[in-house]
């Protein structure tokens, strides 16, 4: 049985890498047709052609293993039963569930390691190449930022002219506190330092409103502001799409939000994808197992065809599932989920019912 299992599986990765090798190469040449008179306007040189194509494999990758797994899977069992392997193997007294186990941990193991891939590695491809696609170096990149305003809570405004990351100190702060769309406190100083677990301010004066329009001004050198909940990591923070975030950054931005009162629906989605879907693959593997034997007298264009149309669906599914979260018709980690859940659901039932 350990040879047979052996045997499936390098034929399952045989075709993996084949079908995810001319899938890549699909992707690229489609994208590099779209782009490329960009690139010539641009004065792009061949070499950071090269580069952010490099850098989009761990993106496009993600993508398209889902299909290449399904089409594998289809391709390896449909030769089986197509030479006579799979009925030699089930004559043995060998089900196709035993058949299929060792395809499907390989599968398993693959999107595990996709995973990964696509926390670890992805976020930080993506901020690359969106730093070549800009033409320019990403904030992020310096240890200047400008302009930084974000809100805290409790109806507090923080606006930094110049924050410098590596000293954890800005300049020319503007600490603004609102009771409802009433302005209730101004605080403005010179310069602001991370000291002690909380913000200092240096140099400025607090100006407060009364109701009845009375205004009180006090100066001070240096007051420790405890009520600021923002860190050095929040101001640091440059502001970028779920696709440059790892999870940990998702639930962290998350968790900020939360604090400031933002609506949180959407990243919560977001974080619940990036687990979700590197494992499609294993679905895909499953279903083209249970398509295999309905189709093993079909030719290959024809099984890249079903390939295209099953991926197409899939896809679909995924991306309504989403839409429904972040409009609430769906809770967070069922809209991440609910494509994976319908198509094992689909999968599972297809080979129950094929013959074993």
């Amino acid at each position: 049985m350990r040879i047979l299992s052996r045997y499936v599986q390098k034929q399952f990765f045989v075709y993996l890498a084949l079908c995810f090798a001319g899938f890549l190469a699909v992707f690229v040449v489609v994208d590099l047709a779209g782009r490329l008179s960009g690139f010539i306007d641009s004065g792009v040189s061949g070499g950071t052609i090269f580069l952010y194509y490099a850098l989009s494999v761990p993106y496009m990758g993600i993508l398209i293993l889902p299909m290449a797994m399904l089409l594998a899977s289809l391709f390896c069992f449909g030769n089986l039963a197509r030479f006579g392997e799979l009925a030699a193997m089930k004559s043995a007294g060998i089900s196709l569930y035993s058949i299929a186990a060792p395809v499907l941990g390989a599968s398993l193991l693959v999107c595990t390691a996709s995973y990964f891939l696509t926390d670890r590695v992805m976020p930080g491809a993506n901020r690359k190449r969106e730093a070549i696609v800009q033409g320019k170096r990403r904030a992020f990149l310096t240890p200047v930022v400008s302009q930084v305003v974000l809100q805290d809570v409790n109806g507090q405004i923080l606006s930094v002219g110049t924050y410098f990351r590596n000293e954890e100190r800005g300049a020319q702060v503007t600490l603004d506190t609102y009771d409802g769309m009433r302005l209730v406190e101004k605080l403005r100083a010179e310069e602001m330092r991370w000291q002690s677990g909380g913000w200092t301010f240096l140099k400025g004066e607090v100006r407060r409103f009364s109701e009845a329009g009375g205004e009180k001004i006090s100066k001070f050198a240096a007051m420790p502001v405890r009520k600021v909940t923002l860190t050095p990591e929040d101001l640091s923070r440059d502001v970028r799409s779920a696709e440059e975030l790892s999870f940990s950054e998702l639930t962290a931005l998350i968790q900020r939000k939360r604090r400031m009162g933002d609506d949180v629906v959407r990243v919560q989605v977001a974080r619940y994808m990036r687990v979700s879907f590197p494992f499609t693959g294993f679905v895909m593997a499953l279903f083209g197992i249970s398509l295999s034997s309905r189709t093993q007298r079909a030719g290959k264009p024809l099984l890249v065809g079903i390939c295209l149309l099953i991926s197409f669906v899939y896809y679909g599914c995924i991306q309504a599932g989403r839409v429904m979260g972040w409009n609430g018709i769906l809770p967070p980690f069922s809209s991440a989920w609910a494509a994976n859940f319908l198509f094992l659901s689909l999968g599972a039932l297809l080979l129950i019912r094929t013959r074993r």
